[in-house]
């Protein structure tokens, strides 16, 4: 099968970039593949895997001239990488690999944040029918922030697509609940587990001065509110009143959009040192340096975490939030902690257990090991991949449902806001509910510029 392959690629500073340069050589061992890259990896040499490199652009004439026979698209949550990919596959159908399906920030940089209100109006609208004009009063009339995780905007993705893959059943479950329709389907999250030299890893604790059997707790990645760090260090800092010696290390580069500093303030902050963004290689090491990492989330958007991959397949012992595909983890791999009341005394049980116990830490990483090589290779990534895509349909998607969506559901839902129903949401939820049961027409076409 000749496949086009549509994704960042390095150097873009991207998880999708990586996972895609991770998956490609084991997918090109299984199907003729071209790439076509988003961004600045546009241009350049060959990619490992893939039989040619070609410009984005010219995929539309590839899949006419047959030199493609079906796209697969890889899709996140962010418009620095994925901006064309998402307009290109609104017109091309294709199987998506959905990172998240939370496309909130996408869809809202792509027409609000280009000066188009309405546009964005209008996937308010096509998304969530009533309840979506509704919020698009509120963004319009007050200027209000929406809650993302209430309009994640993944509906039109998902119509337009010929399939969609996701790598967790919750994510799944998720996007069914708005379409159940949908051809829908799991993909194992690809990892290649780092090789880390023997020696680099305690070669790197002596450079950062950790003392010798000082239990080391870090959490990797992005520093940014949704990974839930406020339970973890409120923990950290109770138990280094036990364990004066003990660390922990944040690898990665911090949201500028996270006051971190003031968290980290007084007694919350000893012992907690911050790394930065650090290169992959490093990155690696120390991960294998690590007692225990930390691996939290809420809320979360059904992003499966390539980071959490990595600690796994070097068989870290890792604590993770029980939620979403968190929660999917076998029992024995990871220690799940729910969140909500009482999350910070269980943080602490488990970081007192894991830092007295090398013996629990090295079981639970064996376990995880086990599971990574076992589900999470490449190649079984790539070959069900291959099925998912030999397995679509022909043709254009149907049409997707109707949703309520004319000038008089606008008219009505911003009326009940004015009447004071935007501060009652049981109240408002019936009147969605009926509108929708109305069946008018949508506004089709919305972000493929048709007006």
């Amino acid at each position: 099968m000749r496949l086009g392959f549509v994704s960042p690629l390095p150097p873009a500073t991207s998880g999708i970039a990586d996972y895609s340069a991770e998956l490609l050589p084991a997918l090109g061992a299984l199907a003729e593949v071209t790439v076509y890259p988003e961004g600045e990896a546009g241009e350049g040499g060959p990619v490992d895997g893939a039989a040619a490199r070609r410009p984005l652009a010219a995929l539309p004439g590839d899949l006419a001239s047959g030199r493609v026979e079906r796209i697969v698209y890889q899709l996140g949550n962010s418009a620095a990488h994925h901006t064309e990919t998402y307009r290109l596959l609104l017109e091309l159908p294709g199987l998506v690999v959905l990172h998240e399906y939370l496309l909130h920030h996408l869809v809202r940089d792509l027409t609000l944040g280009a000066g188009e209100p309405e546009r964005f109006a209008a996937e308010l609208v096509y998304a969530a029918g009533a309840e979506g004009a509704w919020a698009a009063h509120l963004v319009r009339a007050h200027g209000m922030a929406l809650d993302p995780w209430r309009f994640p905007l993944f509906e039109r993705v998902v119509d337009r697509s010929l399939g969609v893959a996701v790598h967790s059943a919750s994510t799944r479950r998720r996007i069914l609940e708005s379409r159940p329709a949908a051809r829908v389907a799991t993909l194992p999250m690809p990892c290649r587990v780092p090789e880390v030299p023997a020696g680099e890893a305690s070669a790197l604790r002596r450079e950062l001065g950790i003392a010798e059997g000082a239990p080391v707790f870090a959490a990797f990645g992005l520093v940014t509110p949704h990974k839930h760090l406020e339970p973890a260090l409120a923990a950290f800092a109770r138990l280094r009143r036990e364990r004066p010696e003990a660390l922990f290390l944040l690898a990665g580069e911090l949201s500028p959009y996270y006051d971190l500093a003031t968290r980290l303030e007084g007694e919350a902050g000893e012992g907690v040192r911050l790394l930065g963004r650090v290169d992959l290689a490093r990155f690696h090491t120390l991960m294998a340096a690590t007692d225990v990492a930390v691996n939290l989330r809420h809320p979360a958007g059904g992003e499966t975490s390539a980071t959490l991959m990595r600690l796994l397949g070097l068989g870290r012992a890792v604590v993770v939030s029980e939620a979403g595909s968190f929660a999917e983890l076998p029992d024995g791999t990871v220690a799940k902690v729910p969140v909500g009341a009482g999350e910070e005394e269980l943080l602490l049980a488990l970081f007192r257990r894991l830092a007295a116990d090398p013996g629990l830490r090295t079981g639970m990483g064996a376990a995880a090991r086990r599971h990574v090589r076992l589900r999470h290779a490449p190649e079984v990534t790539a070959r069900r991949l291959l099925d998912l895509v030999q397995g679509l349909p022909a043709g254009l998607p149907p049409e997707p449902p109707r949703r309520a969506s004319s000038p008089l559901a606008t008219g009505l839902a911003a009326a009940a806001v004015g009447l004071g129903l935007g501060e009652a949401p049981e109240l408002l939820t019936p009147l969605a509910a009926e509108l929708a049961a109305l069946d008018l027409d949508p506004a089709p076409g919305a972000m493929r510029g048709e007006r």
